[in-house]
């Protein structure tokens, strides 16, 4: 996907707005055991998918190969932190939102990995192409949420 620099900041803003759209619909808790999943967000995972979609906001913020930003190595840096600290939280108490919540991490971690070393040799810290795959996962995850919410 070769997109022109004009059509870059229109992208980021859609994607950037439906995540936010999503995401606001998704932190509310969910599904038959409804207990368990209240309870994990309710503990800490609320904490971690917030961190997380701001996370793929900010991959998305650093695709522009336009300038240099000097903070571009660290903000990829926080994302790698934000990402062992949701793994580190525990298990979505769903085994399908589980997967996807898993996909998405990992995809995150190796689009943040990439940017660092990007960054640090003078080159855009993510493409485009490469954060819409993390959104989409993330999309997945947050989509598979709000269906266990919406369950009666």
């Amino acid at each position: 996907m070769n997109l022109s620099v004009s059509a870059r900041p229109v992208v980021r803003g859609v994607l950037v707005s439906a995540g936010a759209a999503l995401l606001l619909t998704t932190l509310a808790s969910c599904s038959d055991d409804e207990e368990t999943l209240e309870s994990w967000s309710e503990k800490g995972g609320q904490k971690h998918m917030t961190a997380i979609a701001k996370d793929v906001t900010t991959l998305i913020q650093v695709s522009d190969p336009i300038g240099s930003d000097s903070t571009v190595a660290s903000q990829c840096s926080q994302v790698l932190d934000d990402v062992k600290a949701a793994r580190a939280y525990g298990a979505v108490p769903d085994d399908i939102a589980q997967t996807r919540w898993k996909e998405a991490l990992d995809r995150l971690d190796t689009a943040a990995s990439r940017c660092v070393r990007n960054a640090k040799s003078g080159k855009a810290g993510t493409s485009l192409t490469e954060v819409m795959d993390v959104q989409s996962s993330f999309h997945g995850f947050a989509q598979r949420i709000e269906n266990l919410r919406s369950k009666p």
